[in-house]
């Protein structure tokens, strides 16, 4: 019986082993990117580059005839070696020992000279050693990065913006062929990390010599009301490394900060001539994690603390919390500021007993409470939209791609940067006797159309969540992806595993 295993056991191995086997799934697994990248020509040259490495290794056998034959080949191929051997060691040199602000260059000039010495010398064992694992790094560190850009990524939960449905400390899975991946826009960058070099003080992880317009594949579906989605900070754009956690329009806009100044210019120059001021293009923005409340085209409203699209209210979410204050009409007594998710609110439905109160009433005035004392958008509103609230909010209609607006006064205040830092249109203004003429790209125009969809965005913990009711509306270019699971979580405080919270979807 265990002969008869073994033998059925060989017969399986030598199958998926056998060298037909391997170039047929690979060559499938090329040819459908292809496909799927809108880059079908290229099949022309990395098909018989795989069937000639599976099959017919000819370009193996022809590169060690010129080995042995021609002494510039040799120096050709030890240089590029080498090249390969001080991108990978050096690297890891620079990261483990040194910190990042020494010159990259001397590393890797040292660790390239060694290499070089070594491929022109005989190879010892230990240099060959090395070598192997170069190679196996710099193999995983492509296929990796193949499947965080066009796959699954995964990001940690940094805030408590999401609370019940995300807790701080919970590490997710991204699904990024749900909505189609972005293709990157800044393709020079060191890979596994978003924005910084590791063990850096905020050196950019990027290059901005070579960037590359938006572009999307296809994808499984669209963004949906009531999706976990995943996007890059739309106001990411500029930021001061100093308070990396505020937004720095966020700065300009407040009242409050008048040690730097009590206009916004005041406030801009004093931020840009005492602080470090970082620009990131659209794909290295911090990532943010919000539920989707209002996709494109739609009118909502918040009423109460509850998103309505039309006179449809969203989808019952237990997880969403508010923070309440808490009235005992027998005893007198009144519990402020606790916060109650939506299936814990039924232990207190008997009204004859308790009075719940929302504390998110504050007006859009930049004095709200529990931190988020910020402007609404509209920023500096006046009329109705100066009396909303964090849950009395709208009504607010979210752009959809190839739909107009009529410009006046109110629609720019709430869509401006839509149409100037999104959609890239430059739009002046100029008032006059005979009334207000708006230009967009130099054509005087009194509608504009837009050229994308846009998505707004609310965390769960309603009352603690800076999100789309304070920088405005999600373009889709900045979209990431759909989270999908939660597949590892520790508590930050003491350092625990939440064992409850592993492999648990995300809805």
């Amino acid at each position: 019986m265990m002969d008869r295993l073994k033998g059925i056991y060989g017969a399986i191995k030598h199958f998926f082993v056998n060298r037909w086997f391997l170039f047929g799934v690979v060559a499938l697994l090329v040819t459908v990117f292809a496909i799927w990248y809108g880059a079908w020509w290229t099949l022309f040259v990395t098909l018989p580059l795989v069937y000639d490495y599976f099959i017919t290794r000819k370009i193996r056998a022809w590169h060690h005839t010129m080995l042995e034959k021609h002494r510039w080949w040799r120096i050709g191929w030890g240089v590029w070696c080498a090249l390969v051997f001080a991108l990978v060691v050096g690297v890891i040199i620079q990261m483990v020992v040194f910190s990042w602000n020494i010159p990259f260059v001397v590393t890797f000039v040292a660790v390239f000279a060694f290499a070089l010495w070594s491929e022109f010398k005989r190879m010892t064992r230990a240099y060959r050693w090395v070598y192997g694992w170069v190679h196996a790094i710099l193999f995983a560190t492509v296929v990796a990065t193949l499947i965080q850009l066009y796959w699954f990524q995964m990001f940690v939960i940094p805030t408590g913006s999401m609370e019940s449905t995300l807790m701080t400390g919970d590490y997710i899975l991204v699904n990024k062929v749900a909505y189609g991946p972005r293709v990157p826009m800044t393709p020079l960058s060191f890979p596994f990390v978003h924005n910084v070099l590791p063990f850096s003080d905020n050196k950019p992880s990027f290059s901005t010599s070579w960037e590359r317009s938006y572009r999307r594949l296809a994808g499984t579906d669209n963004v949906k009301r009531g999706d976990v989605v995943v996007f890059n900070f739309p106001e990411g754009d500029t930021v001061v490394l100093e308070r990396a956690a505020e937004s720095y329009y966020q700065l300009l806009r407040d009242p409050r900060e008048q040690k730097y100044g009590k206009t916004e210019q005041e406030r801009r120059e004093y931020i840009l001539n005492n602080y470090t001021i970082a620009i990131r293009p659209l794909d290295k923005k911090e990532n943010y994690i919000k539920r989707c409340v209002a996709v494109a085209g739609d009118t909502f409203a918040v009423k109460d603390g509850v998103v309505y699209v039309g006179d449809e209210a969203e989808g019952y979410i237990p997880a969403k919390q508010y923070i309440y204050d808490i009235h005992n009409k027998k005893s007198g007594n009144v519990q402020r500021e606790r916060i109650l998710r939506d299936d814990e609110v039924g232990r207190y439905s008997d009204t004859t007993l308790y009075r719940l109160v929302k504390r998110g009433d504050a007006p859009n005035n930049g004095l709200g409470d529990y931190g988020l004392n910020y402007a609404l958008i509209p920023h500096l509103a006046s009329g109705e939209s100066a009396q909303w609230t964090i849950d009395n909010f709208g009504p607010v209609w979210v752009p959809k791609a190839g739909e107009s607006i009529e410009l006046n006064d109110e629609n720019l205040a709430m869509y401006g940067r839509c149409i100037t830092a999104y959609e890239h249109r430059s739009l002046k203004v100029e008032r006059g006797n005979d009334g207000v003429v708006y230009y967009i790209d130099g054509e005087p125009v009194t509608h504009y159309t837009f050229l994308m969809d846009y998505y707004f965005m609310m965390g769960d913990n309603r009352h603690a969540s800076l999100d789309s009711r304070f920088w405005g509306f999600v373009p889709e270019d900045h979209i990431v992806g759909r989270a999908s699971y939660v597949w590892f979580s520790r508590d930050p405080e003491t350092g625990d595993i939440r064992w409850d919270r592993m492999f648990k979807s995300i809805e």
